[in-house]
């Protein structure tokens, strides 16, 4: 299995690649592109795998951009030799004519643009294999409906009339969605989106796991805001030593670098190797 990280910054993405020794799978966003973006496209595309770009249709749809199918080509033009997808550019998830025509612009101008898929259940994905597509993702607000993605897995991935078709879960990375559904891909950027509100993630070896086979602990070390915090205040948290032990281990990190706004860097590399972990998890459940 692929997890797309989608970095808080570019730069946290070399850190990653550097320390790890590892060529990440990234997802960066085209509403978020600007000189450092370009540079770090121009100088350091060596040091990741697969590159994905996000059209922004998403913050689009949240209000906080606008984005333009022109501008978006525009841009494919200039610097698409440094991905190996585009998403499509779907701004209206009601409205399946224009997703598809915007679509079909993007593969007329040459790119391999995929697909996202919002209403499972109106035939989307039929259309979208019989155009040859194999590679389709589900858009982010179905991410854990159940419902849909038991119909998704029992229609199209088991009963065996789909070949080749993998799909992509957009925006949400759970340990318990990841287990039970063999996705080819998803993308996260639960990582960064944790360490900044003070959360770091571990793989918990020292308890039982959870009945789905999770290990997964938060443990919390003050940052942004405690609300969206999940996890135990690291003073209070039982498996603490051990922690603190994989922490230096793995990282040279102390419990001292983690903590506060200074910090946030500190749990984005952590959080990052959870993930690159999970990953592997995911990949040796499902075999994909």
């Amino acid at each position: 299995m692929k997890i797309y990280l989608v970095p808080p910054s570019v730069d946290i993405v070399t850190e990653i690649a550097d320390r790890f020794k590892c060529k990440p799978d990234v997802l960066l966003s085209y509403v978020y592109r600007g000189p450092l973006f370009t540079h770090f496209l121009q100088v350091y595309r060596h040091k990741i795998g697969d590159l994905m770009l996000d059209s922004g249709a998403y913050s689009q749809m949240a209000g906080t951009v606008t984005v333009d199918l022109e501008s978006y080509i525009a841009f494919l033009k200039a610097c698409y030799r440094f991905f190996n997808y585009c998403i499509n550019l779907d701004t209206d998830p009601e409205n399946y004519d224009i997703r598809n025509w915007n679509l079909a612009r993007l593969k007329k101008e040459g790119f391999n643009p995929l697909p996202v898929v919002h209403d499972p259940y109106a035939g989307e994905i039929d259309q979208l294999y019989d155009q040859g597509h194999r590679y389709i993702l589900i858009g982010s607000s179905h991410g854990n409906d159940r419902k849909q993605l038991d119909f998704i897995f029992g229609r199209y991935h088991y009963s065996g009339k789909f070949p080749g078709v993998l799909f992509h879960k957009l925006g949400t990375t759970t340990y318990a969605t990841l287990s039970e559904y063999p996705f080819y891909s998803s993308d996260s950027a639960t990582f960064a989106h944790v360490g900044g509100f003070g959360d770091v993630l571990f793989w918990n070896e020292y308890r039982e796991p959870n009945p789905n086979g999770d290990r997964t602990d938060y443990i919390y070390f003050g940052g942004r805001s405690g609300v969206a915090s999940k996890g135990a205040a690291h003073d209070d948290y039982p498996f603490i030593r051990e922690f603190e032990d994989y922490l230096w281990r793995t990282f040279e990190y102390s419990l001292a670098d983690l903590k506060g706004a200074s910090g946030a860097t500190q749990r984005w590399i952590v959080n990052a190797r959870y993930t690159l972990d999970l990953q592997d998890r995911m990949t040796r459940l499902h075999g994909v």
